[in-house]
């Protein structure tokens, strides 16, 4: 169903010795364009790019028997970039379609195009690769090298679609006129990357349709896969370095403020933690026992807590749907996973509210709604936690556990009574804080619906419980292996209550990365099970080296998807540097 809104088509037709295909090209097109309701008007913008051959007067007969073809004529830099940007140029429509000369695209995949845009999408990528699209005759070199570069552009952009490359894609007017024709570098092909990209790193809406595809009949193909390789791969490099320099910056300018220099005062603190126990320990002991690690024990390690992650997203995600919020969990996970990255680099304990903005930002997620499943998250860890080191003292009793046990409890009592604070006085905490913060109604309304909600939901409770026993048995599982990779038979037991111990003590933001707090607590614990001091202190250091590894390695992928998936918030909100100065100041 259309919104009622018609649209002026222009259709960018690139013709290079296309003498045997461009009046089939035109007769193909003029009915469709005619006969679509959502078309009030269209034009078909045929670019003779330096032919040799007959295509430049066959253009001008056409443009002469009919007023909706107009020519364009190149003389100048051949390519097919360079034709698709003169037609762009000329184009006078609300929506720009680029469309194959050699007839290879489908007329009638127009209106499904025209009609995404008209959902309010800016650009509509024309699919050959998803349900209802095809391929006739496409080349399987081509199509191997086509695979291989979406796949990466996907990875590298955060890019759901499946069909970047394809030049048949709509395009909203604002979308060519922001990126500016005359900024866009590429003379060939790989324009066909280079115009959605920028749009998706200026945060314009895009969406996927599928199209079909067949194979020219007449005339030579264009593309040349030996010649346009290595373009296509600088064309990657340029937008990606570009992307990450834009994305990135107003990602962490949302959530990273304050003194860079409390940021390295707390490196700074966390290394003379460690520098103080490789003193301690003896540096020349620990390095000869670290010179022989097992690297599949550490590559068991890292699964151990990647698979953590998994379990993680599955937790929050059933939190999320009984609080009636359903999202999907590659997003959940890179959401995640962003958060942990910000915890990695940062003393702070951001990570949480990093991850609910982050969550709002790409998926529109309301913020206290998604805050509330976090804590709740919280209170199930400490509980499951204290949990193991209640079941750990059964078997190796100290009597430290009493105060560590009881310091759990402290936390969990504290979280579920600002949780209740926050439920009983919603009304007297808005009067405090709506002058400076005026969507905290909005927010404490949602985070009580989303309590109500979870409240009616029991058994999702005890699954999230449930769940939260495998988060941490993979957690410490995580120290085990790594005691196993320096040669050292720690019981699990030991293993699980300097994890738990750790991850306890590390819920004071004191370091980034917990530097030193988590060498010290693990060395520390395993000292009073009689491991040698330099002994547990490589399986500290172990075991931190594979967390690092796994969080900032997935953690960063997870943040540039963030970082572009982001794009579109930060466009609605036209934050500018000083309006986002203005909110974090509030």
């Amino acid at each position: 169903m259309t919104s009622g809104n018609t649209y002026f088509v222009s259709c960018i037709v690139p013709a290079r010795n296309e003498e045997g295909n461009i009046t089939s090209v035109i007769a193909a097109l003029t009915p469709v364009l005619q006969s679509v309701p959502i078309i009030r008007d269209y034009e078909i913008v045929v670019v003779d790019d330096n032919s040799t051959d007959s295509t430049g007067r066959l253009i001008d007969t056409l443009a002469q028997n009919d007023p909706h073809v107009r020519p364009v004529h190149r003389t100048t830099s051949p390519g097919f970039g360079n034709a698709i940007k003169a037609g762009m140029k000329e184009a006078r429509g609300d929506i720009l379609i680029p469309f194959m000369g050699d007839l290879s695209d489908n007329p009638h995949d127009i209106p499904r195009l025209v009609e995404r845009i008209d959902e309010g999408y800016d650009v509509a990528y024309g699919s050959r690769f998803v349900e209802g699209g095809a391929l006739n005759g496409y080349p399987k070199a081509k199509m191997i090298a086509n695979r291989a570069f979406n796949n990466l552009v996907r990875l590298a952009f955060g890019i759901p679609f499946r069909d970047v490359t394809n030049a048949f894609k709509a395009y909203r007017r604002e979308v060519i006129d922001e990126i500016g024709t005359d900024t866009l570098e590429s003379i060939g092909f790989d324009l066909t990357v280079e115009i959605p990209i920028k749009a998706h790193i200026l945060g314009f809406r895009s969406s996927e349709v599928p199209v079909q595809w067949t194979d020219r009949t007449a005339g030579e193909a264009k593309l040349k896969l030996s010649r346009n390789g290595s373009v296509y791969g600088k064309r990657f490099l340029n937008l990606f370095i570009h992307g990450n320099l834009v994305a990135l910056k107003d990602l962490f300018r949302y959530f990273v403020k304050g003194s860079w220099l409390g940021i390295i005062l707390a490196l700074v603190f966390g290394l003379l933690i460690l520098a103080f126990l490789f003193t301690l320990t003896g540096f020349s002991t620990i390095f000869s026992i670290l010179a022989t690690v097992s690297w599949p024990w550490i590559a068991a390690s890292c699964i151990a807590i990647l698979f953590s992650f998994v379990v993680r997203t599955w937790r929050w995600s059933v939190l999320l749907r009984s609080a009636g919020y359903v999202y999907p969990r590659d997003i959940l996970f890179k959401c995640l996973m962003f958060s942990w990255f910000l915890n990695y680099i940062l003393p702070a304990r951001l990570g949480d509210i990093a991850r609910a903005a982050a969550l709002k930002t790409t998926s529109d997620a309301p913020f206290g709604m998604t805050l509330s499943t976090i804590v709740i998250e919280r209170i199930l860890d400490m509980i499951t936690l204290a949990l193991f080191l209640g079941v750990a003292s059964m078997f190796v009793y100290k009597a430290s556990f009493v105060y560590i046990e009881a310091g759990s409890f402290v936390i969990i009592a504290a979280m579920v009574l600002v949780l209740l604070m926050i439920y009983k006085y919603e009304e007297t905490i808005i009067r405090l804080f709506e002058r400076r913060i005026p969507s905290i109604r909005q927010s404490l309304v949602l985070l009580k619906k989303g309590l109500d909600e979870i409240a009616t939901n029991p058994e999702a409770m005890v699954l999230c419980f449930i769940l939260s026993i495998p988060v941490w048995l993979l957690e410490v599982s995580s120290i085990f292996f790594a005691a196993r990779s320096v040669g050292y038979n720690l019981s699990f037991v030991y293993a699980a209550t300097a994890g738990v111990v750790a991850f306890i003590v590390q819920a004071l933001p004191l370091t980034p990365a917990g530097l030193g707090v988590q060498e010290a607590s693990i060395t520390g614990v395993l000292m009073l099970f009689s491991v040698p001091s330099a002994l547990g202190m490589s399986i500290a250091l172990v075991d931190h080296f594979a967390r690092g590894l796994v969080i900032y390695i997935v953690g960063l992928i997870a943040t540039i998807h963030i970082a572009f998936a982001s794009r579109w918030f930060f466009r609605k909100n036209g934050k500018s540097d000083k309006e986002l100065d203005k909110t974090h100041e509030s």
